[in-house]
């Protein structure tokens, strides 16, 4: 019978060992646990609708002549055509996002609205507080989030209520006929309002329009998963009917088809990736994220699991007397297994239990930190609990049950003698070795990411993002009335060098929306695409773009509203900054290229930049944000003076303003997330690994105290002896090195090949995280190994 009392006397007697044991388990299991609910918060995106594995977002991928380009962007004719053409589709809906101003009374909001078809709601099943069976079946209805009518109600029983909708400066009356739940944080697609996209702004210009590609597609399959079918197969017949133009396009610039005699396809992301592989403009976090998290948390999981282990062994050589004497007195080797591994689960359940509060002290910071809405009750669930005890069961079965079979297995004489010699365990150099070679790892990963970052925040845009304010005009205003009274505010303001705008925005603003529109071309019996935004006069001087030919765009040319400046991409693309200067090409039915700009990175640097074209035309999109360039030092008061100013040219704007250096950041918000969680990750591995590395020089110097006082007897010198005890842990130390920078180097460069622009992996990163750890490993053993050196001979020989 195993006796409780005798367990828990024996986890006390191992003092620091088992301090260091509970502290490094806990910390590794708080960790772990923390990064085991981020990972799961990444993959729960969009697994809350009804048979969401057959749900999937629409894609056209292209073989381009400079590569495959995939583009998410769909023109408005295209949706109503696929549930009639397209066997297998059971539900589609075109998804076009904007802002739009509601009213109730008195009562104005301005609302984060997706224009949407009615089938949306078949599609993406959010759950309704009340509505009726069809609540977007007409293009009058509006279907609103129990947030926003509380804010325009003050109740959310509003159900065949009115409500007021600006359109075209005028206010129109919509019937609410669906109140739906505040929709959660792990939506790829969040709102407060739909609309049906026939309400949108332009519709009736463009529904016919295939060349105009400006807003996102779901569709839902007929009793088919998105992973189990080949679309692009299935929708070959439908792309060759109405992509023609786009094929011809992508086939004459030298285009070349793949293996199933493809240049142009449609595809299907199941909506459940869609998070983490985003086609979009800012996209999500890295595909590979959640599975880096989890890697992360089970290799910090390991390290602290190997310290036990080898901290164990170590242990157990100063405990032979003992397990020879229960042998002698008759004591099994079951029951001396037994015994140890239930003192591996005393120590394992303090450490899970410290290691839970801790996650309960963290998480808040962690949460504010990274903007996550992580919650330990999130492990109260059935599938949680039994995948977490599992793992607690397994951990302790790995970090217990092979020191406990190794030391109940010793030799019963031999464990009872007097000076018997220990050599080094194998296995306890194999796992010190491999938790520096996790920590090594991390080490040069936090090194490589944060310098990745830096090279992206610093590399020149091709825009000058300093000092310049964005400002969302928002809705229920005419815009460029809006535009020519800030202008004319701003211009007796001796801080303000420059007004203009566009209407998409530069990285991702406060308001977190961004825009891109695609158009298509013919230009010479050729079919090309690019990239559009409406811009405003002085948009070059104010971004500070350069002008490579030609001239900018001048207001007292009224031609001018039907011309173009195009990008060196562009430009490129049609033959050339020459060949295109000066000429009509088809865009907008016939636009003539009055300059050429150099390229700047209207999109994040993970792509190269595309073709695009820039227009003052306002018969094309609306400006959507007005951007002004000041001059000054004091920008807490610039940003009020300007906010001020604009609040009395829109009174009812809520939208908040933003500097382009911080948009441009938003981009990478991700990536610092990656990065951050990457870093903490290192450090955690490199404390635990230097923990256990310091209990093991403690156990190994107190074993060898007595050749310590012999060798200072016969003369040896303190820093001999500290060179003798600490060589064989930097071996090991030297040998992790060895294995892991290789290893490091090739998921490193793998990984900054997500990016078009990029770093390459330099040698002084490997050799900053070589003295990093080489450092901190030495000064580890140093210090215990300088306290045995310098003891006094006569104390450790006393008992000789």
């Amino acid at each position: 019978m195993i006796n409780l009392r005798l367990t828990c006397r024996n986890v006390v007697k191992m003092g620091s060992i088992a301090l260091v044991n509970v502290v490094g388990m806990a910390i590794a299991l708080a960790t772990a646990t923390i990064l085991f609910l981020t990972a799961r918060f990444e993959l729960s995106y969009d697994t809350q609708h009804k048979e969401a594995n057959q749900i999937g977002w629409l894609y056209s991928k292209s073989q381009t002549e400079n590569g495959i380009r995939y583009n998410s962007s769909m023109p408005a004719p295209l949706t109503p055509l696929l549930r009639k053409e397209i066997q297998g589709i059971e539900y589609a809906s075109r998804i076009a996002s904007s802002s739009i101003l509601l009213r109730n009374g008195e009562t104005e909001i301005e609302s984060t609205n997706r224009f949407v078809d009615s089938d949306f709601l078949s599609i993406l099943t959010f759950p309704l507080i009340d509505g009726i069976k069809d609540p977007l079946g007409d293009i009058s209805n509006i279907v609103i989030e129990e947030t926003m009518a509380l804010r325009l109600f003050g109740k959310t029983d509003v159900l065949g209520s009115n409500v007021e909708v600006m359109k075209d400066g005028k206010w129109e009356s919509r019937t609410i006929t669906g109140i739906l739940k505040e929709i959660s944080r792990n939506s790829s697609i969040r709102f407060s309002s739909l609309l049906r996209f026939e309400q949108r702004p332009g519709y009736v210009e463009e529904k016919e329009n295939w060349h105009v590609e400006n807003h996102d597609v779901i569709v839902k399959l007929k009793n088919q998963k998105v992973k189990n079918i080949d679309f692009a197969e299935k929708s070959s017949s439908f792309v060759s009917q109405h992509f023609t133009s786009s094929v011809d396009r992508i086939r004459k610039s030298g285009g070349i088809e793949d293996a199933h005699g493809r240049i142009f396809s449609l595809n299907l992301i199941p909506i459940e990736d869609y998070h983490l592989k985003s086609f979009g403009i800012s996209g999500g976090p890295p595909f590979v994220l959640p599975w880096i998290l989890l890697t992360v948390a089970g290799l910090i999981v390991f390290t602290a699991c190997s310290n036990f282990i080898s901290l164990t062994l170590a242990s157990s050589l100063n405990r032979a007397k003992e397990i020879g004497t229960r042998k002698i007195m008759g004591g099994s080797t079951a029951q001396l297994v037994l015994q140890f591994w239930l003192e591996t689960f005393v120590l394992c359940a303090g450490s899970l239990i410290l290691g839970l509060f801790l996650v309960w002290l963290i998480l808040p910071e962690f949460n504010a930190s990274l903007n996550y809405r992580l919650h330990l009750s999130d492990l109260l669930k059935l599938r949680e609990i039994t995948l977490f005890t599992c793992c607690f069961l397994v951990m302790t079965i790995i970090a217990g049950a092979y020191p406990a079979w190794k030391a109940a297995r010793m030799n019963m004489l031999l464990s009872l003698k007097e000076g018997i010699s220990h050599r080094t365990s194998r296995l306890r150099s194999g796992l010190i070795t491999m938790q520096f070679c996790i920590s090594i790892l991390l080490t040069i990963s936090t090194i490589v990411i944060s310098s990745q970052l830096k090279y992206m925040s610093d590399l020149p845009l091709g825009y000058n993002t300093s000092k310049v304010l964005s400002i969302p005009v928002g809705k229920g205003i005419d815009r460029n009335l809006a535009l020519s009274r800030m202008r004319a505010a701003l211009s007796k303001e001796t801080f303000v060098s420059a007004v203009t705008a566009s209407d998409a925005n530069l990285g991702i603003g406060s308001d977190g929306t961004s825009r891109r529109n695609v158009l298509s071309f013919s230009q010479e019996e050729k079919e090309y695409s690019t990239n559009y935004m409406r811009i405003d006069y002085d948009f070059l001087k104010t971004m500070e773009i350069k002008l490579l030919s030609g001239r900018d765009f001048d207001r007292s040319m009224g031609s001018d509203s039907i011309a173009v400046l195009l990008n060196r991409q562009a430009a490129q693309q049609m033959g050339g900054i020459d060949k295109v200067l000066g000429k009509q090409i088809g865009l907008n039915g016939g636009s003539t290229v009055i300059g050429v700009v150099d390229d700047f990175n209207f999109q994040d640097l993970r792509k190269k930049v595309e073709p695009l074209a820039l227009s003052v035309n306002p018969e094309m999109f609306d400006i959507e944000y007005i951007f002004v360039r000041v001059y000054t030092s004091d920008l807490s008061y610039t940003m009020a003076r300007i906010e001020k100013i604009w609040k009395e040219v829109n009174p009812i704007s809520t939208l908040p303003i933003s500097f382009l250096d911080q948009n441009a950041q938003n981009l990478y918000k991700k990536d610092r997330i990656f990065s951050s969680i990457v870093t903490w990750g290192a450090t955690v591995a490199i404390v635990i690994s230097c923990m256990g590395l310091f209990a093991i020089a403690l156990l190994t110097t107190n074993r060898r105290i007595r050749e310590i006082g012999i060798r200072k007897v016969l003369g040896s010198s303190i820093f001999g002896i500290i060179r003798l005890l600490s060589m064989d842990f930097l071996r090991l130390v030297a040998l992790a090195f060895t294995i892991s920078i290789p290893i490091g180097w090739w998921i490193m460069d793998s990984w900054l090949n997500l990016y078009a622009y990029r770093i390459e992996v330099e040698w002084w990163m490997i050799g900053t995280s070589t003295l990093l750890i080489f450092t901190l490993s030495f000064l580890t053993i140093a210090w215990q190994t300088f306290r045995a050196a310098s003891s006094n001979p006569v104390e450790s020989l006393r008992n000789l």
